[in-house]
């Protein structure tokens, strides 16, 4: 029975979404960059309670490159990017902030989350120009299988599977599976209880 009503909740918030995004397909004819995308992401991300996880997922899963049915996105967070990827059973917390990324299956994101498109979004080499005039580029983050991003963390690589972030912890470099890390910038703490290190030859 909690199936069936998570299925029709699930569909009427898909119905209820479809005028916003008849919006954002009409921007995207005149506008030909991730801001169509992002207004739906800022309108969805206002919906408070349960019914606005629903109203996120859906609209999430028409417009994201990849998105499970089973993710849930709360209040306040905004996904930047339509190339956003979200495995299943993604969760999200609260008033995160997510680039260039993919997110993958069981990978749970605390509060207050940056995820940044790498290092490179702002280049600042001449000082005769104005930085927000140098332009950039995105990288994107992998966020691997069965992660833990802790609250207010801010992600500029990639995070291996089955990894911990501690909270309010910096990464600026790539994070190899089953490590716990923290701090700002980000170490290796230990590796997970259980972890066996791969030999290769014999």
């Amino acid at each position: 029975m909690k199936h069936i009503l998570k299925f029709a909740v699930s569909w009427c918030c898909r119905l209820l979404i479809l005028p916003l995004l008849a919006i954002v397909r009409l921007m995207e004819i005149f506008i030909h960059t991730d801001q169509p995308f992002q207004f739906g992401a800022h309108t969805v991300s206002l919906i408070p309670g349960f019914l606005g996880n629903y109203f996120r997922k859906e609209y999430y899963r028409l417009t994201l490159k990849r998105c499970d049915a089973d993710i849930c996105v709360e209040f306040g967070t905004i996904l930047h990017q339509a190339s956003v990827e979200l495995g299943r059973r993604v969760y999200i917390g609260t008033n995160c902030s997510i680039g260039e990324c993919m997110i993958d299956d069981d990978a749970m994101i605390g509060s207050n989350v940056d995820i940044i498109s790498g290092r490179n979004q702002h280049n600042f080499g001449q000082l005769d120009m104005a930085i927000r005039e140098q332009g950039g580029s995105l990288t994107p983050i992998v966020i691997g299988t069965d992660c833990w991003i802790g609250n207010s963390a801010v992600v500029m690589a990639s995070v291996g599977e089955k990894s911990i972030v501690g909270a309010g912890s910096v990464v600026v470099d790539d994070i190899e599976p089953y490590a716990i890390v923290a701090g700002n910038p980000a170490r290796l703490l230990r590796k997970r209880p259980g972890y066996v290190r791969k030999v290769s030859g014999g």
